[in-house]
């Protein structure tokens, strides 16, 4: 049972990391969060929170007896609820860290797509920046489409799944690569483009196909792209013939795009092109 906050002096009360798990237990449900929020208009009766959470009335009682138990609702008689202040208080506390999470969030992405945006305006539009990195083995999860514009059907279907579950919230964990598969060919409208998205080692699905990619070594470099079928493909011209020029053999395996700055409204995004090579056959002025 809660205590009233103003009987408590915050400063010298030792906390339970229990009893505190317990309490955010209590509301960590969609239909207690839905009771708790409609509760802020005032008290109801069973009946009109039973239209509000659309539970069966055993479910209802059950999540109803949880937030009374923690002293988050009072039960105020004749089957009618009300919100305690101190429910008031967690609800709004709990709401304005989660608010100020997703702000930080947001402002953080933005302050990186600045800075990938200055950075590329300073360049020069015929300058090539190459490094070599190291893919490690990764488990993908991946979505294909064929069609006459792949990329788009296969992003779709990426976003559709993968979008709700959160793992567009960091994609440096979560990175997101893709490639022609099949390739075009000449005298056919249809390709094929596969995203991967690189998931846990331990990751299990039944409603998605999972593969496990092996290490490779590549050559790679930065593609700022405002008009996809302009500027992916010089940038993989330039990276190719780079390649060529250095005498660097290529690995056979297919090469890749890395999904930096991901495009929500079908503006503008960056691509990171990875091509897989030999790793002895580079230069040693080139390491």
């Amino acid at each position: 049972m809660m205590t009233s906050f103003d009987d408590i002096d915050i400063e010298t009360t030792k906390i339970s990391l229990d009893e505190l798990a317990e309490v955010l237990s209590a509301i960590a449900n969609k239909s207690r969060l839905q009771l708790i929020e409609s509760l802020l208009e005032g008290p109801n009766d069973f009946s009109g929170l039973k239209e509000v959470v659309k539970l069966s009335k055993t479910a209802l009682a059950h999540h109803l007896e949880k937030l009374v138990s923690y002293g988050i609702l009072v039960n105020t008689g004749r089957g009618k609820y009300k919100l305690s202040e101190d429910g008031k208080v967690l609800f709004f506390a709990i709401k304005e860290a989660y608010i100020k999470s997703q702000v930080k969030k947001k402002m953080e992405a933005k302050r990186k797509a600045d800075h990938i945006q200055r950075m590329y305006s300073v360049r020069k539009p015929d300058e090539l920046e190459v490094q070599f990195i190291r893919l490690q083995p990764m488990r993908v999860v991946s979505f294909q489409a064929i069609s006459e514009s792949p990329e788009n059907e296969a992003w779709a279907k990426l976003r559709e799944w993968a979008e709700p579950k959160g793992y567009f919230d960091d994609l440096e964990k979560n990175p997101i690569y893709g490639f022609d598969n099949p390739n075009p060919s000449p005298g056919k409208k249809e390709y094929g483009y596969e995203f991967w998205l690189v998931v846990n080692p331990d990751f299990k699905s039944d409603e998605v196909e999972v593969k496990d990619v092996p290490e490779s070594f590549n050559v790679v470099t930065r593609c700022n792209v405002e008009d996809p079928a302009r500027d992916i493909t010089e940038a993989w011209k330039k990276i190719l013939e780079w390649i060529k020029k250095h005498k660097i053999k290529f690995a056979g395996r297919c090469g890749l795009e890395k999904v930096i700055v991901p495009s929500h409204s079908g503006e503008g995004f960056i691509l990171d092109i990875y091509i897989p090579v030999v790793e002895d056959s580079i230069p040693k002025d080139l390491r």
